[in-house]
């Protein structure tokens, strides 16, 4: 029988809204049911993965998967955005379940730290990826699920597909947040944005925080992590 490797699946496509704290993405579908897909829907309900994980990964086994790659919602672990505000200790037991069931599968993991839906509190906050200030917080929540998770996840990705919140999300208004300039904004649905400067802020400060937590990783984690 072939293998495979399942991939790419977003926590807000399929985990839903219970169990964690409000991402951008809860406001943005709810404000712009039009760019949330042809059904116009958010990701309050959705294939609820969140209560339905044990039966996704005997489906899995059931496919001869040998991977799965997916994403740790931010808000799920970290509510407010921030460590020091609190982390949701059901959000962290919800993982180690997860991972905990595939891994009795022999599917390897294969994690996502940020999969485009930033809490929405450090949105509100300092405007998320346009301010510096995200660096710390994004190492800070990548700090916390190493520790947490380093002994059962070997293979980590920072950020998916970083051209897509700056140009989606800041130079266009498609994507949340849905910034973009007046003159891009024909339809009038993004809140306010500069098309010419915030996507490359945004772009640079998502590379930084890339190289932040890359070097986070090498210099405390991965020998105790690949060793384990």
């Amino acid at each position: 029988t072939s293998s495979s490797v399942l991939h790419l699946l977003l926590t807000r496509h399929i985990e839903g809204g219970r169990g964690r704290g409000v991402n951008i993405w809860d406001g943005f579908s709810h404000r712009y049911p039009e760019k949330s897909g042809s059904d116009l829907k958010n990701g309050d309900t959705t294939c609820e993965s969140y209560t339905r994980w044990q039966k996704d990964v005997d489906v899995m086994g059931e496919l001869n998967a040998t991977g799965y790659r997916f994403s740790f919602a931010w808000s799920r672990i970290i509510p407010k955005g921030k460590v020091s505000r609190g982390v949701n200790q059901g959000g962290l037991d919800y993982y180690h379940k997860l991972l905990d069931a595939l891994l009795e599968k022999n599917i390897t993991p294969f994690v996502t730290l940020f999969h485009w839906d930033l809490p929405q509190t450090l949105q509100d906050e300092y405007e998320g990826f346009l301010d510096r200030q995200i660096i710390q917080d994004f190492k800070d929540y990548a700090d916390l699920c190493f520790k947490e998770f380093g002994g059962k996840v070997k293979h980590w990705i920072t950020i998916n597909q970083l051209y897509t919140v700056p140009t989606r999300g800041y130079a266009v208004g498609t994507d949340a947040p849905g910034r973009c300039s007046p003159m891009v904004d024909t339809k009038h649905r993004c809140y306010g944005g500069n098309s010419s400067t915030e996507p490359y802020i945004v772009a640079h400060n998502q590379l930084l925080a890339h190289a932040t937590v890359v070097d986070l990783y090498r210099t405390k984690y991965k020998v105790s992590c690949l060793n384990t």
